[in-house]
């Protein structure tokens, strides 16, 4: 019997090379798809928030431009940096607390000096805040000697203010100065670390102590009052005590209206402040957005900053989530970005934020050592050039900006309300009706409605007249009979035989 003595080794070799080949192309298609993965999971994307809170997903409003950290620069690197101030000829200003300095960069974050390192009466101690004025006067909070000190443009030490003595104030009265803004009239505004519920320390040009500005106040809680009613005066010593919250940022618009940012509120956290301390920035809360749903929790922010560009806007820096949240003049939301995260364009801890030249906003993060610069995108620049429009009344003109808006995100609420108004003040009521029912807004709708229930009446006078009296003869003619044959079987029951 005959076998085969054809050689095996030639098929094995082949197969070997298949095998190869094979094994090639599974990993060339997973390090494909791997990729792709990764550069899914890491798009980018921002959101508002809808009338129930919940996050409706939109353009990016600012993207990631440059960082300043002073590594392998003249200035050094920073240590806990705690405020960022930009001037009017756009230099950026940074209170790097932890190296007791102030350090000055052009908007480019090219350094130019630093303040405070000399060892004369200028020396600075852990600065906390920083303010330079129209007229190029640099004040800082040098909280770790416990006064405002004023600064030259050439680094030279003008003058100190130091703790203010007043009546109102005791004396053992802690003083440690963190913010502060100066307004028109000189009068400087001092937020006092450490949580001073009181409200802000307001000192004339010198230094004296005008008493406290804009200070929060407490809701009117009935249970506290039941509980204060009925316990002893042993029980009420042991009750804790329920005190406002604080400030923990400040900032001046060039109008001279003082925001403010109160982080532990659960309401109004951000306030606009007129001359004599009253929030001229009230809001509907849900209109607002102060609180967000993710998944099944209400998560309240708690803003640590805010600053307001030249057109209104108000950018404000959620402490919790790292995110920027932006706000119109009439306190709708905008847009929000950013977010924790290690990679750029994200934060670890953050703790300012600035606004520049074009709209450009810039963030400080304490942890990281830096300062990110985010520029606007062209989505960012019609929202803003529309909010600004709408809050000037201008609504033909902010009409066709909310059209594009909406070209792009079709979602937007707020552009269908500026979409609304824009048919209110035109008269054509049904259009707007339509637009405030797909934004949902009750009162814009209701007030459409009203004008076109109105135009209605006019129009159709002539014949509604006649109709509403025939149909009141009809109803008074029906109620009447009725009456009157319910009262002829009442008679007629009664008349019956016993």
């Amino acid at each position: 019997m005959a076998t085969s003595t054809r050689p095996v080794r030639p098929y094995l070799a082949r197969f070997g090379r298949w095998l190869k080949v094979g094994a090639a192309v599974l990993l060339s298609c997973g390090i494909a798809l791997s990729s792709a993965g990764s550069a899914f999971a890491d798009r980018e994307y921002s959101w508002t928030l809808d009338k129930d809170n919940m996050q409706l997903r939109s353009p990016m409003p600012y993207i990631y431009d440059f960082e300043i950290d002073g590594m392998y620069k003249a200035s050094g690197t920073f240590k806990n940096p705690a405020d960022i101030f930009i001037d009017n000829k756009f230099n950026i200003w940074i209170a790097d607390t932890g190296n007791n300095r102030l350090v000055k960069f052009d908007e480019n974050g090219n350094f130019i000096r630093e303040f405070g390192t000399e060892e004369n009466d200028g020396k600075l101690n852990a600065p906390e805040g920083i303010y330079i004025s129209d007229r190029d006067e640099i004040w800082v909070a040098d909280r770790g000697n416990g006064r405002i000190v004023q600064f030259a443009q050439d680094g030279s030490f003008v003058k100190a203010l130091g703790k203010p003595r007043s009546r109102l104030l005791e004396e053992d009265q802690v003083y440690q100065p963190n913010k502060l803004v100066i307004d028109r009239r000189g009068y400087i505004y001092v937020l006092n670390g450490g949580g001073d519920y009181r409200g802000i320390f307001l000192l004339d040009s010198d230094g004296e102590f005008r008493g406290f500005f804009g200070a929060n106040r407490l809701t009117f809680d009935v249970a506290r009052l039941f509980i204060r009613t009925f316990t002893t005066d042993a029980q009420k010593k042991q009750i804790s005590k329920v005190l406002p919250t604080h400030h923990a940022n400040v900032y001046v618009d060039p109008r001279g209206f003082i925001y403010t940012v109160s982080p532990l509120s659960q309401k109004d956290q951000i306030k606009k402040l007129n001359s004599i301390g009253n929030n001229v920035y009230t809001t509907d809360e849900k209109v607002f957005g102060e609180k967000e749903r993710r998944g099944t929790q209400i998560v309240n922010p708690q803003f640590v900053d805010v600053t307001v560009d030249n057109q209104g806007i108000v950018s404000a820096l959620d402490f919790n989530s790292g995110r920027i949240y932006q706000y119109d003049q009439s306190a709708n939301l905008l847009a929000i970005f950013g977010g924790r995260g290690a990679q750029r364009g994200k934060f670890e801890l953050p703790q300012s934020l600035a606004v520049g030249r074009d709209g450009r906003i810039f963030v400080l993060d304490a942890n990281r050592n830096n300062v990110q610069s985010f520029r606007p995108t062209e989505f960012a620049a019609l929202l803003h050039d529309g909010s600004k429009l709408y809050f000037d009344g201008r609504y033909d003109e902010a009409s066709k900006v909310w059209e594009e808006v909406l070209r792009r995100n079709s979602f937007y609420e707020l552009g269908h309300t500026g979409l609304g108004k824009s048919y209110f003040k035109r008269g054509d009521y049904n259009t707007a009706m339509r637009e405030y029912m797909i934004a949902r807004n009750k009162d814009g709708y209701s007030q459409a409605f009203g004008e076109w229930r109105h135009d209605f009446l006019r129009v159709n006078f002539g014949w509604l007249l006649p109709l509403v009296i025939f149909a009141i003869w009809v109803m008074t003619t029906v109620i009447s009979r009725t009456v009157k044959r319910l009262m002829s079987l009442n008679l007629e029951s009664e008349g019956g035989p016993a």
